[in-house]
C-alpha cells in the first residue's frame, strides 16, 4: 500500500486568519448563516459547517476564498492575513520568521521587503515586483511627472503631520526617510 502523505498543519498565518474571520464576522453581527448566504450571493458559497471549521481551524481556505471573504467582510486580504495590530508586538508570519506587526503590515502593503535588515536594491527590487507602476514608493528614474512628484511629496508631508501632529523635529525625520526612500521625488524639478 502507498504510503500517504500527511497535509502541511496549519500554520500562524491560517491560524491568524481564522481568528480575523471569527472576529470581524462577530463585529458585524454576522451568523455563520449570514455569513454562507453573502458568499453564496457574491458566487463563492462556503456551507455554514465550512464556516464553523476555517473558524475552528479545522478547514483550510484557498485564495479564492479569502478574496470572497474580505468582500463580504468589507475588508482587504491582508485585514484577514495580518493581526489587528500595527506595534511592537511580534507575529509569526509563514515562512518569514517573527517580526513586529508593524513590519509585518509594512510588507503586506507592499511598502518594503519582510526581511531586514534590507538595502537600497532590496527595497528597489521589492518595490519594482511588489506593485504594479503608478502604486510604487519606489520608480524607475524618468517615468514620473513632475506633478506626481510633488503629489508624492504633498502626500508624505500630510501623512508626517497625522502621524506626528505636535513634533516638528518627529515630521522632519519621517520626511528624510521618505526622501532617502525616493529620491528622485525630493529632488526637485
Amino acid at each position: 500500500m502507498a504510503e500517504r502523505t500527511q497535509k502541511n498543519p496549519l500554520g500562524p498565518t491560517g491560524e491568524c486568519l481564522s481568528e480575523n474571520i471569527s472576529r470581524l464576522r462577530r463585529a458585524r453581527g454576522m451568523s455563520y448563516r449570514e455569513l454562507s448566504e453573502k458568499l453564496s450571493e457574491l458566487g463563492r458559497p462556503i456551507p455554514t459547517l465550512g464556516l464553523s471549521r476555517i473558524e475552528n481551524r479545522e478547514r483550510r481556505v484557498d485564495a479564492d476564498d479569502l478574496m470572497a471573504l474580505a468582500v463580504a467582510l468589507a475588508v482587504n486580504p491582508n485585514a484577514l492575513l495580518l493581526p489587528p495590530v500595527s506595534d511592537k508586538t511580534e507575529v509569526e508570519i509563514t515562512a518569514g520568521g517573527s517580526v513586529p506587526t508593524w513590519k509585518a503590515w509594512r510588507w503586506g502593503d507592499g511598502r518594503e521587503p519582510l526581511k531586514d535588515p534590507f538595502d537600497e536594491d532590496d527595497f528597489a527590487d521589492f518595490q519594482l515586483n511588489a506593485r504594479p507602476k503608478g502604486r510604487r514608493r519606489y520608480h524607475v528614474p524618468g517615468e514620473r511627472t513632475s506633478d506626481q512628484k510633488a503629489a508624492q511629496r504633498a502626500a508624505s508631508a500630510e501623512i508626517a503631520a497625522r502621524l506626528y501632529p505636535d513634533d516638528v523635529p518627529k515630521q522632519q525625520a519621517f520626511l528624510e526617510r521618505e526622501a532617502k526612500m525616493d529620491p528622485e521625488a525630493w529632488a526637485g524639478d
